[in-house]
């Protein structure tokens, strides 16, 4: 099994589209579906990643025909290191693969030698080997990005914002309508505020459970290093 280093290039690919995607305003990454690009979505949303490397490494190794073949994983997640706690070993790195469940169920013996060959090499780094379709990428964690993400850029009262965050402190755990309703008491100051907090949201000022629907009955609480959710893949 031989290994080296690989770049991707952008471009056209069939039935699908390609660009970059800012990663956290700190680089760009390729992408070359729309399936790719909510992947990293999810991924730079998540607290416990670092780094995202797309197309790592590309591996070659002879297949069942005795032919020099080459596999490409997509991206090579690293994430913070795992604690004591992390019995399940969820903090590893991740070597992924990126394939719609069309492809997966019409070529899988055709893919199935390049995700073994996959999950050999990341068991020798001490990686895991993960494999992503829509299924495991477009759910509730992703639709609640998209919504909160419109809300991020906004500018809000800092006053009114510090308002918030003070009563999360004192109370810690609360549903938004009870927030909403201790805090004001006409409905546009509530309409304003509820803004605000998805805005505090989408900033990880505040935390809530973003594998559950975003609505008024969604709990939150002061993000003290605290951590919220479930990530999608666990």
């Amino acid at each position: 099994m031989k290994i080296s280093q690989n770049r991707r290039k952008i471009g056209y690919t069939y039935s699908s589209v390609s660009g970059s995607f800012p990663f956290r305003g700190e680089k760009s990454i390729s992408f070359e579906s729309t399936l790719e690009r909510d992947l990293l979505m999810l991924l730079e949303y998540d607290p416990r990643v670092v780094d995202v490397i797309e197309q790592p490494v590309t591996i070659e190794y002879e297949n069942a025909n005795g032919r020099n073949v080459t596999y490409t994983p997509d991206f090579l997640v690293h994430y913070r290191t795992a604690s004591s706690l992390d019995l399940n070993n969820s903090n590893r790195s991740r070597l992924i693969e990126v394939k719609p469940q069309r492809i997966l169920k019409t070529k899988w013996q055709e893919l199935k030698p390049k995700f073994k060959i996959g999950t050999s090499y990341a068991k020798q780094q001490g990686w895991r080997f993960c494999i992503y379709d829509e299924v495991r990428i477009r759910g509730q964690y992703l639709k609640n990005i998209r919504f909160i993400n419109r809300y991020k850029n906004y500018q809000f009262d800092q006053a009114e914002g510090q308002r918030i965050t003070s009563h999360l402190k004192l109370v810690g755990h609360t549903a938004i309508d009870h927030l909403l309703e201790f805090l004001y008491v006409k409905s546009d100051d509530k309409g304003i505020a509820l803004a605000q907090v998805w805005s505090l949201v989408a900033k990880k000022v505040i935390a809530c459970d973003m594998t559950l629907p975003l609505n008024l009955g969604a709990v939150v609480w002061l993000n003290l290093d605290e951590p919220y959710g479930v990530s999608v893949d666990d």
